[in-house]
């Protein structure tokens, strides 16, 4: 069985997982009046299936590393963070929002390999430009993620951004959290070509970007 076969599997079973978890969520917030949780519950759903929508989409090959890091990632933030009150647990936010900083920098290279249509980096010039470009579209994402959670409560009234009680304190902090992990994994990327991040990025190109002879 190839490799991707196994990833294939094991997404499959941390699908399960996730919409077993989410149907005990749903039945949790119901019984308990909160329609707010019920809501977030709903949210989950567009959390499990974005990746792959966007995949099939583009119409991109999967990428199932992507799909198990994606799906790992919102079982936590949306499922257990969002519907379960796991956003209560003390550092639970900041742990997500610097693990972003590492998974959107990954989408960064991905899509830098996407638009210049090449994976090699030789001059120093371009090696400038790759390090400003995918640190600036991961400080973007976590702005816009801080948007995104800025219309949830000005729209539902959900205060996921802590504005009664921290003011911006809690923006300022989630995008401080993203834009360290991003530098830290520049750093490494700078030492060391060869990481699970720049692998999975790699074999994105290699399926999606890559012209064939």
């Amino acid at each position: 069985m190839s490799n991707d076969n196994i990833l294939k599997r094991i997404w499959y079973v941390f699908n399960g997982i996730y919409v077993v978890t989410l149907f005990y969520s749903v039945f949790v917030n119901y019984t308990q009046g909160d329609m707010n949780g019920v809501f977030m519950c709903a949210v989950a759903v567009l959390t499990l299936v974005m990746v792959p929508l966007i995949f099939k989409i583009f119409h991109f090959k999967p990428i199932y590393e992507i799909y198990l890091i994606a799906t790992t990632f919102a079982y936590i933030a949306s499922v257990w963070g969002s519907t379960l009150g796991g956003y209560g647990l003390k550092g639970f936010d900041k742990f997500l929002h610097f693990s972003s900083g590492f998974l959107m920098l990954t989408v960064a290279i991905m899509l830098y390999y996407l638009l210049s249509s090449h994976n090699e980096i030789k001059t120093k010039q371009e090696k400038r430009v790759f390090y400003v470009f995918i640190n600036a579209v991961n400080m973007a994402i976590a702005l816009c993620w801080e948007f995104f959670e800025y219309a949830m409560l000005i729209f539902f009234n959900n205060d996921a951004i802590n504005h009664y009680t921290q003011g911006v304190h809690d923006s300022m902090t989630d995008m401080l959290c993203a834009t360290i992990a991003g530098l830290l994994l520049t750093i490494w990327i700078m030492k060391s070509r060869s990481n699970f991040f720049m692998n999975t990025a790699q074999k994105f190109y290699e399926l999606n970007v890559k012209k064939k002879p």
